[in-house]
């Protein structure tokens, strides 16, 4: 995909995202959240949750930091120093942009977490940054380097995002809304950093 359509797809996201904040602010969400989170209650078993738990541990600061360092490392090592710039800044951008929306939205968590978590509900930090920005961003660099497997790419990393992003309702720490506007806004993160990133090289090259 050329760098002008990838930032009008992120701004078209980075709109929805926006009016499903409004949505979620104005309380018009809030029934469905709490049918689905119902439905995460009615139907949990502890293999899901022991599954639903390591997604969490590989979402946390510590191993998604450690991640983030050795995938740039390896970038550089690979003599692929674009790669590497563009992924520290989209995931560090994707970071920064969900706790100041965090800050601004307070919404409450769940009453019924399976885990303590002392953030904010909206959006899910795991689904926007570990998931949506780490994993489809990924899958955006590293379709520039492999082309010919773009498409596989893209399917793996936003399939690890989605699953990331249901793993933190199924805990019941995030409400459903939280984990879409989560995945949807570090999606257009990760692909609005890296189409500024394109065309940046394409203006010296």
């Amino acid at each position: 995909m050329k760098p002008d359509r990838m930032l009008r797809l992120a701004v078209a996201m980075l709109a929805a995202v926006a009016v499903l904040a409004i949505l979620v602010i104005a309380g018009w969400t809030q029934g469905l959240d709490d049918s689905w989170n119902r439905l995460m209650t009615d139907s949990e078993t502890s293999w899901l949750v022991n599954v639903a738990e390591s997604f969490a541990w590989l979402g946390a600061f510590p191993i998604a930091f450690m991640t983030v360092v050795a995938i740039g490392v390896a970038f550089l090592l690979a003599k692929r120093p674009w790669s590497a710039r563009t992924w520290i800044v989209m995931v560090a951008v994707a970071r920064g942009i969900s706790s100041l929306s965090k800050t601004l939205i307070g919404r409450a968590r769940p009453p019924n977490g399976l885990a303590v978590e002392s953030s904010a509900s909206f959006p899910s930090g795991h689904s926007m940054v570990s998931g949506a920005a780490m994993g489809i961003g990924l899958a955006i660099i590293a379709g520039r380097l492999w082309p010919e497997h773009n498409r596989l790419l893209l399917i793996i990393g936003t399939g690890y995002a989605v699953t990331m992003a249901l793993s933190r309702t199924y805990l019941r720490v995030h409400w459903l809304t939280d984990a879409v506007g989560g995945v949807g806004f570090g999606a257009a993160i990760a692909i609005g950093v890296c189409a500024i990133a394109m065309k940046r090289r394409e203006a010296h090259s």
